[in-house]
């Protein structure tokens, strides 16, 4: 019985994997040491063993961000005839980044990406550009797991760059306050300012229940 072909997904990008083609098959690629793992390997619980056991200080902050920037370094010094697939998955992850992006700071419901967002953005794309791209464009992950995903991970990147700045700035202050949001729940503000560069700058953090950061 021949082996299952397993086929790279876009959420591998989360454990630091894009994929090259060899032999009519998908090798996952490691885009932090290069190593190319077998076919077999492509399953979530291989991906994430190898980010554990080779790059144990990345776990704690698996940004899709990061990951998805060294992807983009790694496919551009490629030449291969697989280079714009992978420029492709690439621009898609950061489309539905974007858009999940700006579903947070309007505070919209996360199921608003596949259930208004998606369409029209299709229907738009082809009355303007066509069926072709409107092909391409539905491989816009925007789904509500995948749009709380990236919030979350969106959340985690603000508090991790705030903290850098933070701890490299010689002088800071933190200033707290208490807000209301549009349901009339209580919100905990907090003020930050440092030094970045020449100039005093200043960050308004808020910091919800479980955890998230948003400016």
């Amino acid at each position: 019985m021949a082996a299952k072909k397993r086929k790279f997904s876009e959420d591998y990008v989360k454990f630091g994997f894009i994929f090259i083609e060899k032999d009519e098959l998908q090798l996952p690629q490691c885009v932090i040491c290069m190593k190319v793992l077998s076919n077999d390997s492509m399953r979530p619980n291989h991906l994430e063993r190898h980010l554990k056991q080779q790059h144990p200080t990345l776990v704690l902050n698996t940004k899709e961000f990061f990951f998805s920037s060294k992807a983009v370094s790694l496919t551009r010094m490629r030449l291969d005839k697989s280079g714009s697939y992978h420029t492709g998955v690439s621009q898609h992850l950061k489309a539905s980044c974007e858009i999940a992006f700006m579903i947070a700071k309007q505070k919209k419901p996360h199921t608003i990406g596949e259930e208004l967002i998606k369409p029209y953005v299709l229907k738009a794309t082809q009355i303007i550009l066509g069926e072709g791209a409107e092909q391409k464009m539905k491989s816009i992950s925007l789904s509500n797991n995948t749009i709380k995903r990236r919030i979350d991970e969106i959340a985690a990147d603000i508090k991790s760059q705030i903290i850098n700045k933070v701890k490299l700035s010689p002088f800071f202050a933190i200033s707290c306050d208490e807000s209301t949001d549009i349901v009339n729940c209580a919100q905990f503000i907090v003020y930050v300012s440092y030094i970045g560069g020449d100039i005093i700058q200043e960050e308004t953090v808020l910091p919800i229940f479980d955890g998230r950061y948003f400016i």
